[in-house]
């Protein structure tokens, strides 16, 4: 079956993947916010980074990498007890405990008045709003059609730039406020808006059939499964969504038969295999230098010599740009594959980043305007690059690469990967570029360059593939109970079909 027969879109079902994502906001958003607030006096002051005459304090880059940094450490736990909630109770159960998390921390954070106080409510805000974005990349894959399952599950990426661009523009526009106090509160609490409504609709949100079918609770589950793909009675499409449905129970039920816990990544070849896959992925995509990027981008404006308003207008635009990246890449990714969006995705890295480098090192500390706007310029591109292949890329693949008993941990393992990779890197990145300067983006070139032949060489192409057939793939045809020729819509990728035709029908 081409593109060109690909079954229509159910806008229901991608409206409902749709607010699952909104869980990506707030994390995105407060995971930047932090860019604009360290230029505000009157937060400065508080947290004790400036004096009262507005000159950094002695402990000005510790207490930068702290309040930096420590979001991600709450990440890491964020990941970790959404793969217990959900795996426990249900994907819903691991929104809604996030979002129950994030509503205080987001609100201690806009009412804090000194650092120690704002470094608890950001750790918190970090383990909230992550749990948040961990549920649903596990929880959207689960629902969304083969055919469509990068578009779908691709909207982690969009909302994450949403979040991404509203932090940016939000900050900057109440920048120019003349009331000090609220240039940095109003900033920190407008995003609180995001946990509240997904509280109010988590409740009328389905559940994952995959996750009920591993419950055996299997009249539910097909109940779910036939409102998110409906199909006229005795029509082609009725007879495919009945042959994925009995796919996916056989393979449940199988997989009841299986060890889910954390340790058969360790004593299982083909989830060793996996687990390390997805580490490295979380792993490369942060060494790109991204989130030290974003983080950081008012202290790269200003070595290249703009001024505070130029900053915070600079820093609004190039999110804009990350916000368009993500849609492009949700729009190709069903269309080129997750691997060569990927690969396209670092190489452009690499040159950005080997590039800003160099106009860094040149032109920081002269005149010319040309070589600055250049640095600029490349940090937008570059941007580009990451939004559209790696961002969308990374939460596609880490949701679909791991089987149903698995999928939750597997995913916030690597998103921990991301996290503490995003958090090592954070909390030097003041202390380094003071040390050292422009070499530092030399180290995120090098770990690109490095990432770019990894991802050419091991990593498998799964587009448009029912999540159960995926698990051949990775060399473990003898757990997967069914590999059939499930009419998905999209033509496989030549090693995906290779792939399939190893193994037939196989039931037990």
């Amino acid at each position: 079956m081409t593109l060109h027969n690909k079954p229509p879109i159910n806008w229901r079902t991608f409206m409902i993947c749709v607010t699952i994502s909104l869980g990506q906001i707030i994390g995105a958003y407060e995971s930047v916010i932090i860019g604009t607030t360290l230029q505000k006096a009157d937060f400065m002051q508080r947290m004790g980074l400036w004096d009262s005459d507005g000159n950094q304090t002695a402990d000005y880059s510790a207490r930068e990498g702290a309040i930096v940094g420590l979001f991600q450490a709450g990440a890491v736990f964020g990941n970790i007890l959404a793969a217990i909630i959900t795996d426990r109770w249900g994907r819903k159960a691991g929104l809604m405990v996030g979002s129950i998390v994030s509503v205080p921390a987001v609100a201690g954070l806009t009412g804090s008045s000194g650092f120690p106080e704002f470094l608890v409510f950001r750790f918190l805000a970090g383990l909230g709003t992550w749990c948040c974005g961990t549920s649903a990349s596990a929880y959207v894959p689960e629902l969304a059609p083969p055919a469509y399952r990068g578009f779908f599950a691709g909207m982690n990426g969009v909302m994450i730039g949403i979040g991404l661009c509203l932090a940016s523009y939000i900050g900057m526009g109440f920048y120019f406020s003349e009331n000090a106090v609220a240039q940095w509160r109003a900033p920190m609490g407008i995003p609180l808006f995001c946990p509240l409504v997904l509280l109010c609709v988590i409740p009328f949100l389905p559940e994952s059939p995959r996750y009920l079918l591993l419950k055996d609770r299997t009249e539910e589950a097909r109940r779910i499964y036939d409102q998110l793909n409906p199909a006229p009675e005795n029509s082609e499409a009725a007879s495919l969504a009945d042959e994925e449905f009995n796919q996916m129970k056989q393979q449940a039920a199988h997989d009841r038969t299986l060890d889910s816990s954390w340790k058969t990544f360790l004593t299982h070849p083909v989830h060793r295999k996996r687990l390390f896959m997805a580490i490295m992925l979380g792993f490369l995509g942060q060494s790109t230098g991204v989130l030290v990027i974003n983080n950081y981008g008012q202290t790269f404006y200003q070595t290249l010599g703009f001024g505070p308003d130029a900053r915070q207008i600079l820093q609004g635009n190039r999110d804009l740009i990350a916000l368009l990246g993500n849609m492009l890449g949700t729009w190709i990714i069903d269309r080129v594959g997750r691997r060569r969006v990927l690969l396209v995705a670092f190489i452009g890295c690499f040159v950005c980043v080997l590039l800003e480098a160099i106009m860094v090192a040149l032109y920081a500390d002269s005149d010319n305007a040309n070589g600055k706007n250049m640095g600029v310029a490349l940090l937008y591109i570059f941007l580009m690059f990451y939004a559209s292949g790696i961002d969308v890329g990374t939460y596609v693949y880490m949701g679909e690469m791991f089987p149903n008993h698995l999928r939750v941990k597997g995913v916030a393992i690597g998103l921990s990967s991301l996290t503490v990779t995003a958090t090592i890197y954070l909390s030097v990145t003041s202390t380094a570029f003071e040390a050292i300067g422009w070499k530092y983006f030399l180290l995120f070139a090098i770990l690109t360059l490095l990432g770019t032949i990894w991802i050419a060489l091991f990593i498998p192409e799964t587009r448009c593939l029912p999540l159960e057939e995926i698990e051949a793939l990775f060399g473990n045809a003898q757990d997967a109970m069914v590999i059939s020729s499930v009419h998905v819509g999209g033509q496989a990728d030549d090693v995906g079909e290779r792939e399939k035709g190893m193994v037939e029908h196989v039931e037990r």
